[in-house]
């Protein structure tokens, strides 16, 4: 549904202040033993087929995709308004009324799931608020005593992405795309934030995400060594 979408994102004018603000109301307690992961990253970095391997191999997660959730309601808007599909991200409108919907909505799902010991994956791309370092301690210590990390993919090399980001439908013809991967590479990421390469095979990047949350599939033990 939301293949199409990036370029409209990537040269607009971004404003991640009513975001923030959104997330931060949307923000509730979660149990003790329970886990928010957030799952950050550029479009074609890999993020919802991460998610979906995870939920095969890990009891108790849950993953909020804010595309599967929000994704519709974005290109409707974008529609009545009378833009392409590939500018639904990228008009003042977006960042101030429908950005906030789209990711407080769905921190307010992922928080509502922060129950017992379960661990919620809450998948977006979050773009401009990985540079605002003041929101991600604020969300930690809004959530608390919940557990909260940063994941974030980094996008793979530039011929890798294009690719990935062709096969998916989405916009990639030279040399628009090498300008695209340079805006979205160029946004700072909250130093907090455990950074995770994505060359490679998807089951490497399974692997490296469960090493940096220290978790282990159902059936198998912790290596030893």
């Amino acid at each position: 549904m939301t293949g199409s979408l990036g370029g409209g994102y990537a040269e607009s004018v971004h404003d991640a202040g009513p975001t923030v603000n959104a997330v931060l109301a949307a923000a509730q307690v979660g149990d003790p033993e329970a886990r928010l992961v957030i799952l950050a990253g550029p479009p074609g970095s890999g993020k919802s087929t991460l998610a979906q391997q995870l939920l095969r191999l890990l009891p108790q997660v849950v993953c909020i995709d804010k595309d599967w959730t929000a994704g519709g309601f974005v290109l409707e808007a974008a529609r009545q308004q009378g833009l392409d599909e590939s500018e639904a991200y990228g008009h003042p409108h977006y960042w101030q009324r429908l950005r906030p919907l789209e990711y407080g909505g769905a921190v307010t799902s992922a928080c509502a799931n922060l129950v017992g010991r379960r661990t919620v994956l809450l998948s977006g791309g979050w773009g401009p608020e990985l540079a605002d370092f003041d929101l991600w301690p604020r969300l930690a210590a809004a959530i608390a005593p919940a557990t909260f990390d940063v994941l974030h993919l980094d996008a793979p090399t530039v011929s890798t992405w294009q690719s990935r980001m062709r096969r998916r439908g989405s916009r990639a013809e030279s040399p628009w795309f090498e300008a695209f991967a340079a805006r979205l590479t160029a946004t700072p990421v909250w130093p907090g934030a455990q950074r995770l390469s994505t060359d490679g095979a998807i089951h490497d990047l399974v692997q490296r995400t469960l090493a940096a949350l220290g978790l282990t599939p159902i059936g198998l033990t912790p290596s030893r060594g």
